[in-house]
């Protein structure tokens, strides 16, 4: 699983995969959730490589301070500049969707 996977990296990934576990172990993601989960763990993948920076808009997002209440889209938007954080984006989303959607189903089951 995802999560899984993240637990062996550095630990911006293992912080924010120990998020997503916590927060979803009670209840599903909500869209919100997804998208800032998904935010933050392209910002780890970003962090690691040495040729891309992370946007402006995102800065918000790698603060330990942060009150979960941030304005995603701005973001969302910068992200969409360059193919590789979009790529990075979207298949962490895409990922985080599944883990929740196969969550829930196992919840109604």
């Amino acid at each position: 699983m995802l999560l899984d996977k993240h637990s062996k990296k550095p630990d911006c990934f293992l912080q924010t995969a120990g998020s997503i576990k916590a927060k979803c172990k009670d209840l599903p993601l909500d869209e919100p959730e997804r998208i800032r989960a998904a935010i933050s763990l392209t910002i780890c993948e970003l962090s690691t490589a040495r040729r891309h920076s992370i946007p402006l808009e995102c800065n918000i997002f790698t603060s330990s301070t942060r009150s979960g209440d941030e304005d995603s889209g701005a973001c969302v938007e910068a992200l969409a500049r360059s193919a590789q954080s979009w790529s990075s984006y979207s298949g962490y989303l895409r990922e985080i969707r599944a883990g929740s959607l196969l969550r829930d189903a196992k919840t109604l089951a």
